[in-house]
């Protein structure tokens, strides 16, 4: 479970970089995927960026170890992704 969350922290590091002025919707979707969706939600929103089988078994297993997470684990975490994505840091 400590892996989800710090790769949840990566993802938040990236998107708040700043070369990234705006965040792809669509990458939104995927976490939203990771964290609220059905491992086949979240395979469908990772597949139109054409992972290899590698990336694909890798989403797999994080997707598994994000579902092991309680809800109120989960809902924090987005709320925390929520916040940081609105915050002056990331602007």
């Amino acid at each position: 479970m400590k892996l989800a969350i710090i790769v949840t922290l990566a993802i938040l590091a990236l998107c708040c970089s700043p070369a990234s002025a705006e965040i792809c919707q669509r990458f939104v979707g995927i976490v939203q995927a990771l964290y609220l969706g059905t491992p086949a939600n979240f395979e469908a929103a990772v597949e139109p960026f054409k992972p290899d089988a590698d990336m694909k078994a890798a989403a797999t297993q994080l997707k598994t170890l994000v579902d092991l997470l309680p809800k109120n684990t989960k809902d924090s975490i987005l709320k925390l992704m929520d916040k940081i994505v609105k915050s002056p840091l990331c602007a």
